[in-house]
């Protein structure tokens, strides 16, 4: 199993913190990164959710594994999550801690276990609940100081590996339940699909360059687009609406990532803000987010908190 990592990506003798859950994958990075980059210090680093009744156990089984692996550990056991967004707030958690680690051990990089198969699932589920060029493109090998050095390996690779290398780990027994949309689509769909279209999963990866290169080309065009028409007193909608739907949405995108540090929620609510602009009247408004508002004038649209 070969890591999509060089020493371009990461110099030599850096420290870098690994995340690791306990499953396959995440272990058989940590085990591929000290037989193929033994010039690395490794950080693993382990977030026990509270979510399920063995999140103990496992927590004490990654702390045996690096111990047997002689790898330093850092361990976070959050407050219980809100009602809502689970997964979210698990995520955020996630990688709130690993960031934390970064500064602590001033690290060069987050590396996590996500595969090809995760990408794949990934832009199959931004497919069918509706997107955009960005979901189309699936995740990005780095990301800041986050890499994935797995990315383009797909799982019965790491399968075959771990069988080779005798190398313990869990199974998070909710990965089987098929009430969750991406493993209903893991354990029905994609093989179904593989099954007609062999390989799909790496033909997909081999045209991300071009989706990534197409949303750079929509991104840098919505930035000049705000640097031009968008100020104090808000938004040009005449501008706005001279401009192609993937670049409206695009400057929302983007807008909305400014003024909340959030990501859209979805396709729903793009379409909503974007037909307000295009549309409303004076005085009439859309919900924005935090108890904010889009309100428009009749030139202008504004984030009002009214």
């Amino acid at each position: 199993m070969k890591l999509s990592l060089r020493a371009k990506e990461i110099p030599k003798e850096s420290t870098v913190i690994v995340g690791v859950s306990g499953g396959r994958d995440s272990l058989a990075l940590v085990h591929a990164l000290l037989a193929q980059r033994k010039d690395l210090n490794l950080i693993a680093a382990h977030v026990n959710h509270g979510l399920r009744a063995d999140s103990d156990k496992d927590a004490e089984f990654v702390k045996g594994m690096m111990t047997r692996f002689e790898v330093p550990l850092e361990t976070l056991k959050p407050h219980k999550p809100p009602s809502s967004n689970v997964e979210e707030w698990g995520r955020n958690k996630r990688y709130e801690f690993f960031e934390k680690l970064l500064k602590k051990h001033k690290a060069f990089a987050i590396l996590t276990a996500h595969h090809q198969d995760d990408d794949f699932e990934s832009m199959m589920l931004h497919f069918l609940r509706g997107t955009r060029v960005k979901g189309l493109s699936g995740m990005a090998f780095q990301r800041g100081n986050l890499m994935r050095p797995l990315l383009f390996t797909p799982r019965n690779e790491i399968n075959e590996y771990i069988e080779k290398n005798a190398i313990p780990y869990f199974e998070d027994p909710s990965n089987q339940d098929e009430r969750y949309a991406r493993n209903f689509l893991r354990h029905k769909i994609i093989p179904v699909l593989n099954h007609v279209y062999p390989g799909l999963a790496e033909r997909w990866q081999k045209q991300k360059e071009y989706w990534f290169e197409l949303q750079d080309m929509l991104e840098t065009n919505a930035e000049s687009f705000l640097d031009e028409n968008l100020d104090k007193s808000g938004l040009d909608r005449k501008a706005y609406s001279s401009l192609p739907f993937p670049i409206r949405a695009t400057v929302l995108e983007i807008w909305f990532r400014e003024t909340t540090s959030q990501m859209v929620p979805d396709s729903a609510t793009i379409e909503r803000w974007d037909h307000a602009i295009l549309s409303f009247p004076s005085r009439k408004k859309t919900e924005w987010a935090d108890k904010k508002f889009l309100e428009m004038t009749k030139e202008r649209a504004k984030i009002s908190n009214k």
